[in-house]
């Protein structure tokens, strides 16, 4: 039986409405006569892709409301022109990748031809937790609007050249036209049509939500499709729980114009879960250790360790460096001893600029060790007094203070120092040299360097021998 309830906008005793016909309530203040409230936060509203998401918050046996911290992983911007060959594995084939523009851009030569491809994958894994999701984040944009032919691919995954994935969870523009989400078990894919439109040369927000038994596909902060695995069914969205970062493009067949995949910036977070990783974990885990070049230059190894190769003999100087490197192999010819201060390695950290991410080098720590080559120690010991240089605006180490011309001199620490007597033989190797500043770390500023110091204080110039040794400075940049 239906029953009417009569009221006005204002009317004392009676159930009221507001102006949009809502009525109004307003729970009891005395306990005794309160009901129940359930709190429940809302994922999507519904007003685009999926159907409006509510959730309810969970709450711990001792009455606690439960929250969880994310953690970065991996965090990148292609705002320079150097492809970091020590982070990503870049395959290709006719298709070229390059950095412009702010941008890596798959197919930057705008190839055409049938089974042109460009691959780039993180080295490292990511991996996914059973409660804990994995969030794999893009700005990025395309040149031109859906090509038929051409297939794009971003997300976490497995692919090479123009095969079927192997397994991920990712983004996919197919050879249609059609903008998908695709979860890819062991080669069998389970997909969604995400209604979304783009707009060419403009960066939209996608991100893709990997969790043990969803894929979750976000564009603009609104989630546009999702695909739920069922239990008893495949063991979740990916066969992997340890997946690279994907980023892909490719012709399947000959394109009538070319299309480019222009990705900004590019991050990994896990989500919901505080692994108290420290800091220098955290950026050596972001491919930014102290024994790959950073971001903007080309990519190799930071030390002088060239394979199965002698190091060139330095040449000892205050104003210039003998290696460039930040370490690594040294010797030089026996020289006398005296009181200059030489800059046997001097290493800039890359300048910061717009189109360079320029990263602070934060020191650890220094490991020095040295020996004796081709003849014995002759006429005096030999001395070996070392010292680091921080923060210099320039490679010499006269480099002064200037409140006018914006210099800075280098900021100076002492090592200690080794000794090899007289007659030390060929091989006699001096006691090391290990500092450890984990405690108290030292920072060199972008486009400053960073400078072993030498002085031989007591030593003989002597032409046939040679003082050999390693350095290996530790530390991250962020």
């Amino acid at each position: 039986m239906a029953v009417k309830v009569a009221g006005g906008n204002n009317t004392a005793g009676q159930a009221n409405v507001d102006a949009n016909y809502n009525l109004n309530v307003n729970a009891p203040l005395a306990a005794v006569n309160a009901g129940f409230v359930t709190a429940t936060g809302e994922v999507t509203d519904g007003l685009v892709g999926v159907a409006r998401q509510v959730r309810p918050l969970d709450v711990s046996p001792d009455y606690k409301l439960r929250a969880a911290l994310d953690q970065i992983m991996w965090m990148d911007t292609f705002c320079h022109a150097q492809l970091n060959l020590s982070k990503y594995k870049y395959i290709s084939s006719t298709m070229t990748t390059a950095l412009a523009g702010g941008k890596m851009v798959m197919n930057n030569g705008n190839s055409l031809a049938s089974g042109a491809y460009s691959v780039v994958n993180t080295f490292r894994t990511f991996y996914e937790d059973l409660s804990y999701g994995l969030y794999a984040d893009f700005e990025l944009g395309f040149s031109a609007l859906p090509v038929a032919n051409n297939v794009n691919e971003f997300g976490m995954g497995f692919a090479a050249g123009v095969a079927v994935p192997t397994d991920g969870v990712f983004f996919r523009l197919n050879a249609s036209g059609v903008l998908q989400g695709v979860a890819n078990n062991n080669g069998a894919e389970t997909s969604c049509v995400l209604n979304f439109t783009y707009i060419i040369n403009q960066l939209n927000h996608f991100l893709v939500v990997l969790f043990a038994d969803r894929a979750e596909f976000w564009i603009n902060d609104e989630m546009y499709g999702r695909i739920i695995c069922e239990p008893g069914t495949a063991n979740g969205p990916t066969m992997s729980n340890s997946l690279p970062l994907l980023i892909r493009s490719y012709n399947s067949a000959v394109t009538s114009s070319a299309q480019q995949l222009q990705v900004a910036t590019a991050a990994i977070t896990k989500a919901d879960m505080n692994t108290q990783r420290s800091w220098p974990t955290v950026m050596a885990g972001m491919g930014l250790s102290m024994s790959k070049l950073p971001d903007g230059v080309a990519a190799g190894q930071s030390q002088n360790y060239v394979n199965s190769t002698v190091p060139a003999s330095a040449t000892l100087s205050n104003t210039a460096a003998g290696y460039t490197t930040l370490g690594g192999q040294w010797q030089f010819v026996a020289v006398a001893g005296a009181e200059t201060d030489y800059a046997l390695f001097g290493f800039q950290v890359p300048a910061a600029a717009a189109n360079l991410p320029g990263r602070n080098f934060i020191m650890t720590g220094v490991h020095i060790e040295a020996y004796n080559m081709v003849i014995a120690v002759a006429t005096t010991p030999t001395i070996l007094q070392w010292a680091l240089g921080l923060g210099a605006s320039a490679v010499s180490l006269a480099t002064a203070d200037s409140t006018t011309a914006g210099t800075r001199a280098p900021r100076k620490i002492a090592l200690g120092a080794q000794y090899l007597p007289i007659g030390a033989a060929v091989g006699a190797v001096a006691n090391a040299i290990d500092v450890n500043f984990k405690e108290s770390p030292e920072m060199v500023e972008a486009g400053t360097w960073v400078h072993l110091i030498l002085k031989m204080p007591v030593a003989t110039a002597t032409s046939t021998e040679v003082i050999r040794g390693t350095a290996a400075i530790f530390g991250y940049y962020e």
